[in-house]
């Protein structure tokens, strides 16, 4: 749980603070004598009007600051008599505003384009300190997008400008937006160098705000790294200047953060106090209700950690009327996810279905829009220092340990996957009939009671089975201790799903990836797919080539669906890819059953064909399977999949959306980041499917070299 380090906003022509009615009311009033009296003095009205747009953006009233920012536009374009430079200061501080609502709503497109504008009329008013901000606000957009190539690259050209015009407070903004980047790609080593850049160069300086959010920033560092004692030391400290200085933002702010750090150590009691001394100060003493959001929806989370679902929701419910009120996205769609799992808990299944589609409306809303632009610019190369030698000791150790914790969780499934699949058997047989006597209109007040507890009873084990089953399927922390820059899209069709995505170290210290499609989906897909993973595992216990470890499998599955009552024996299975990467050597190996492999390399995409024959029984079985090598390059993006995306039934005419396409989509967007192109694939995909049903589970997987 991450919260606002410091404010977004980084003024150019005063300090920002959370002004008084009383500063909005003199200014209003002198605004309404300049046009009562047609005074002609249009440069003092745009700047009284630039002035009550930043004032309203300071209480969070984003409605009244872009009215008079827009108002200072038009203003501005009557100017005549002043310079073009001053004319174009005064624009350019408008457009700077705007960018700043935007922002801070989520609106990140309309926010890009105010400061692509601003940007722009500093530049002819030959104003250096608004060519850097600006740059630096559009490098804070690409990392809110996740583009963190292109957030770099602004951030960098911000502290060029920082540096030539030896702008201190600039550079210490720029140093600490720069390790903002690295901490967010978990290089925790850089990320702490550029921000003890930042504190020596604030100390330095004797900037007291600067050490403050430096502090901030390396406490977060440190949670990140789980060490929470330095977390917490960093953020006290961060505290005490705040308070010192009497600034109440940031006071808050740390409160905040200390309140984090309480809560993912589970120190409830002490989480809620700093919370509730943060949403403190933003009600009674600053006003800001983007602060008071935030604080609502982490109290909200609290509350679900502490098993109180009602306080939870209830908490949420204020956090999201705040952030319909002020028209912030982000805060909307935290808000929304946090009521859906507080329902969830509570039993209250159609509402937290609701509310988790808000949340991913929203969230599509957020970050779909750019990915509907055709001029979206490709990411810069941007390549990152090799690990020294002591980091690839320490990773060596953190592998046998994952080798060794990988064995304990085979035994501890293994004994749990019998009564896992009797469980599920048993909350098919009770949903089928739950079906059957729904039909039934003759059913009197007593059964339905019976029925509808009965129907909890199922929701309740079939969500319990997805958490199991989810156990089984790769972990994010597993990897992206692995892979640096990938996109998962994983869509079951049912709660539970017969696709799956698995990984795992092999013995060789290669990396595994299978992107499976196991017969069926729902239920009786999800047993098979607790098959497939136990007996993958089995055969990565000795095996090392992707070609013996699916011929292993195929013997493990077919001995044991031999007993499954049929006269010729089960012929269930699974379609599958296994790739292993040897990123020490630049090399991938790839075995596939039904499914292919993509590699797309510049404009060409490689197709790595699949063996036709599955991995189960087939009147192919005892033929092994082959597997191919290929040299990677850097930039190359691996895709692997499995047969529900362009299966599925869609479009205007209800057919298939088909593998060519599929693989024209991809080749089309394979240049953007990862992010952005999983965002055209589910939107494309939505698209596709539209009032139809979706027919299959889908897994699409890219992973970039």
């Amino acid at each position: 749980m991450r919260c606002i380090l410091f404010f977004l906003v980084f003024f150019l022509t005063h300090n920002f603070c959370f002004s008084q009615n009383r500063v909005i009311d003199s200014l209003t009033t002198s605004f309404h004598n300049l046009t009562k009296n047609n005074s002609d003095d249009d440069t003092s009205c745009v700047l009284t009007l630039n002035d009550l747009s930043w004032e309203y953006l300071g209480i969070g009233d984003f409605t009244n600051s872009i009215k008079y920012a827009n108002e200072a536009i038009l203003f501005s374009g009557k100017i005549t008599k002043a310079k073009n430079a001053i004319k174009s200061k005064f624009i350019a501080n408008s457009y700077y505003i705007l960018g700043v609502i935007n922002h801070s709503k989520g609106s990140y497109n309309e926010a890009q384009e105010a400061y692509l504008k601003s940007l722009e009329f500093w530049k002819d008013a030959g104003i250096k300190k608004g060519v850097a901000t600006c740059n630096s606000n559009i490098g804070l957009i690409y990392f809110d997008k996740g583009n963190h190539a292109k957030a770099l690259e602004y951030h960098f050209k911000a502290l060029k400008i920082r540096e030539e015009t030896n702008n201190k407070h600039g550079i210490i903004d720029s140093y600490n937006n720069i390790g903002n980047i690295f901490d967010e790609k978990k290089d925790y080593q850089k990320a702490l160098d550029y921000y003890n850049k930042a504190l020596n160069l604030a100390s330095q300086e004797d900037d007291e705000q600067g050490i403050a959010t430096s502090y901030s920033s390396i406490g977060l560092v440190y949670l990140s790294l789980r060490d929470y004692d330095k977390a917490l030391d960093y953020n006290f400290k961060s505290l005490k200047i705040h308070i010192e200085i009497g600034h109440k933002q940031g006071e808050a702010t740390s409160y905040t953060n200390i309140g984090n750090i309480y809560y993912l150590q589970n120190r409830n009691d002490e989480s809620l106090e700093f919370y509730l001394k943060a949403l403190k100060i933003y009600e009674e003493e600053t006003g800001d209700q983007a602060g008071m959001t935030i604080t609502y929806n982490s109290i909200g989370n609290l509350y679900l950690q502490m098993k109180k679902p009602l306080e939870s929701k209830n908490n949420q419910l204020k956090s999201l009327s705040i952030a319909k009120e002020i028209g912030t996205l982000p805060d909307m769609m935290n808000a929304y996810l946090g009521m859906s799992k507080a329902d969830s808990v509570m039993g209250n299944f159609k509402e937290a279905y609701d509310n988790h589609k808000m949340y991913t409306i929203i969230k599509d809303s957020i970050f779909n829009q750019e990915t509907n632009k055709k001029s979206v610019q490709a990411e810069m190369n941007f390549e990152f220092e090799k690990k020294e030698q002591q980091d690839k000791l320490e990773q060596e150790k953190k592998d046998a340990l994952a080798v060794e914790e990988l064995s304990k969780q085979r035994l501890q499934r293994n004994g749990f996957i019998i009564g896992f699949g009797l469980m599920l058997v048993l909350a098919l047989v009770s949903y089928r009939n739950y079906r059957n006597k729904k039909k039934s209109h003759a059913v009197i007040e007593h059964q339905k009671e019976l029925v509808e507890e009965k129907n909890k009873e199922i929701l309740d084990s079939i969500n319990y089975a997805e958490r199991i089953q989810r156990s089984f399927i790769a972990t994010k922390e597993l990897l992206d201790e692995n892979l640096s820059d990938y996109f998962i899209i994983f869509k079951p069709k049912d709660v539970v799903s017969g696709d799956f995505y698995w990984a795992a170290k092999l013995l060789n210290g290669n990396f595994a990836l299978v992107t499976a499609d196991s017969t069926g989906h729902g239920v009786p897909g999800a047993i098979m797919s607790l098959l497939n993973v136990t007996s993958l595992e089995k055969a990565i216990e000795q095996l090392i080539q992707p070609s013996e470890i699916f011929d292993s499998t195929r013997r493990t599955i077919i001995s044991r669906l031999k007993k499954d009552g049929s006269i010729e024996g089960g012929k269930d299975g699974m379609d599958a890819s296994i790739t292993v990467y040897d990123f020490k050597n630049k090399k991938i190996i790839v075995s596939a059953a039904n499914n292919p492999v993509w590699i797309v390399r510049g404009k060409e995409t490689i197709e790595i064909k699949p063996d036709k024959m599955p991995i189960g029984k087939h009147d192919k079985q005892d033929i092994p399977f082959s597997q191919q090598e290929f040299d990677l390059e850097i930039g190359d993006v691996i895709y692997t999949l499995t047969d529900g995306f362009p299966d599925q039934f869609g479009g205007e005419k209800g057919k298939k959306f088909m593998i060519k396409n599929l693989r024209q989509l991809i080749n089309d967007n394979a240049h953007l980041a990862m992010e952005e192109q999983k965002q055209i694939l589910e939107t494309a995909f939505a698209n596709w499917v539209g009032n139809l049903e979706q027919v299959d589970d889908v897994t699409l997987i890219g992973i970039r070299v």
